[in-house]
């Protein structure tokens, strides 16, 4: 028998270890991608002209998102704030359940203290961000947002669920993109809002049919002339017969700075005679 040498025994070795290699690859599992977090944010300061020139920076804010869930939040006065906490589930295609803290459906308010999605240096109204449940259609133009939670009073000091609901219907038209919504809540609050938008405009509208509002409404528009590329046009009005004006310029895709007017008379019935604010703003 005849014996093996060293450097066939070396051979042999070498091509177990390669077979076995082999062997491991094509056992491998297929490693998971890790889940991606996308991070934006924005600045803001305004500079106002008065009595006194002053600084502020009204919103310093941060999101985090993710596959179906959103953590939003900001800065004032030192204090980190949770503006939502929510996370959804897709039922099927165009219906939605969202849970945790989210904005309310009602009106076209929300969204506009954040200076990304906001043309002016102001806001018309005051938003409302709610713990609960929603419930979101949206279906051939037609749009369904329901929600349900907090921890609102009756008269009689007992906890009793809170629910607000906004109903839409949207329609292209010449170029021009329409949506007209009815909210309502159970503080039995209605409120009407109309929004067009084309490439060289942006209207929106909220009237309040409530009994107590007492016709309260706000009327906001922006015009961006094709002839001064970046440059925009303001112009408001609310119920309290406070004229809103400005012109604006959008330096990037990331930064636009805005100035604004204001004149009239203010909610407390004082005169406003031309507040007049700049304000710069950055989002990434």
């Amino acid at each position: 028998m005849k014996k093996l040498s060293m450097k066939t025994l070396i051979t042999l070795s070498i091509a177990c270890l390669g077979l076995f290699g082999i062997v491991r690859a094509e056992e491998a599992v297929t490693e998971t991608a890790e889940p991606v977090v996308s991070v934006t944010g924005e600045f803001s300061t305004d500079i106002t002209f008065g009595d006194a020139t002053t600084f502020a920076s009204p919103y310093t804010g941060l999101t985090l998102s993710g596959d179906g869930w959103v953590l939003s939040t900001n800065l004032s006065d030192g204090m980190v704030n949770i503006e939502e906490a929510k996370y959804s589930w897709n039922v099927v295609d165009g219906m939605t359940l969202t849970f945790g803290s989210q904005a309310e459906p009602y009106g076209l308010a929300w969204g506009l203290h954040r200076p990304s999605t906001n043309w002016f240096v102001s806001t018309p109204r005051d938003h409302m961000v709610t713990n609960g449940v929603g419930f979101g259609l949206n279906k051939w133009g037609v749009g369904a947002d329901l929600f349900w939670g907090g921890d609102s009073m009756d008269e009689e000091m007992e906890s009793e669920l809170y629910w607000a609901g906004r109903f839409s219907y949207g329609l292209n038209l010449l170029g021009i993109d329409s949506n007209v919504g009815l909210s309502l809540n159970s503080n039995e609050s209605q409120l009407v809002d109309v929004s067009m938008n084309s490439n060289i405009f942006e209207a929106s509208l909220e009237y309040d049919l409530s009994e107590e509002a007492d016709g309260a409404y706000w009327v906001r528009g922006v015009v961006t002339p094709t002839q001064i590329q970046g440059a925009f046009l303001l112009i408001g009005l609310n119920s309290d017969d406070v004229v809103t004006y400005g012109v604006g310029y959008k330096c990037s895709d990331k930064m636009k700075v805005v100035s604004e007017f204001t004149s009239g008379t203010d909610s407390d019935g004082n005169d406003i005679d031309n507040d007049f604010s700049i304000r710069a703003s950055y989002s990434f």
